[in-house]
């Protein structure tokens, strides 16, 4: 048996990083998580940037080597325990619409949201042109929930019967979706069931409550009512 590595994990609670965050827990392995916390821009330390130029999360450090981007990580830790099944063998076409599922999450249904809750990154400081860039935020966001509930159909997961990668990124962005600086969603029953399955995973309950602990992140009610 390979020598399991060492896996040193830098997140900050409810972020992107949160889907890998969960798949670290599935996977089973033993790792050290890092908090940097974004409220106190301990991403822009020297001591997280001579880490990690970018200065942002999720960052992976395996053995001495340190891996960036959230799809980058779940699939790196997708594939180290492969009888895991989180993401599909290189010989199986579902392989590559784990990466369509989780491109779309990163390229555009989280570049809507970050528009709406942070549209200055996009408007710079006129306030006129951040409130529209807000708004049209919501409207990229209304197509692309139709998307997802599109290509969701009546599966049970994102790729099927197997809970995946691509599941932990809907996941996130599901829980971005209820946060009430939005002002309308559409209609997403079918992401609602897809999420609320994924929450049932004890996995994803561990992790939510650790993450808690540091940052206390509101979920569904009826989510916390179980």
């Amino acid at each position: 048996m390979a020598t399991e590595p060492t896996l040193n994990f830098f997140y900050f609670p409810r972020a992107c990083s949160l889907a890998p965050h969960i798949i670290l827990e599935e996977v089973g392995l033993p790792y050290q998580r890092h908090l940097v916390d974004l409220r106190k821009e301990e991403n822009l330390s020297e001591k997280y940037l001579k880490l990690n130029p970018k200065g942002a999360i999720p960052a992976l450090v395996v053995n001495e080597t340190i891996l960036t981007e959230t799809q980058a990580i779940l699939t790196y830790l997708g594939d180290l325990v492969p009888e895991k099944q989180l993401i599909p063998s290189s010989r199986d076409f579902l392989r590559y619409r784990a990466h369509e599922w989780m491109n779309f999450m990163s390229s555009s249904v989280h570049v809507y949201i970050r528009s709406i809750f942070r549209p200055s990154v996009y408007g710079g400081d006129d306030e006129s042109v951040n409130a529209h860039v807000a708004a049209q935020g919501v409207k990229n966001l209304a197509k692309a929930v139709k998307v997802v509930e599109k290509r969701l159909g009546d599966n049970t997961w994102a790729l099927g019967d197997q809970f995946s990668v691509a599941d932990a990124y809907l996941f996130v962005m599901y829980l971005w979706t209820t946060d009430s600086r939005i002002p309308s969603v559409p209609d997403r029953s079918r992401w609602d069931a897809l999420a609320e399955r994924v929450w049932q995973r004890p996995a994803v309950k561990r992790v939510v409550g650790i993450e808690q602990q540091d940052r206390d992140y509101s979920l569904p009610n009826h989510w916390n009512s179980e």
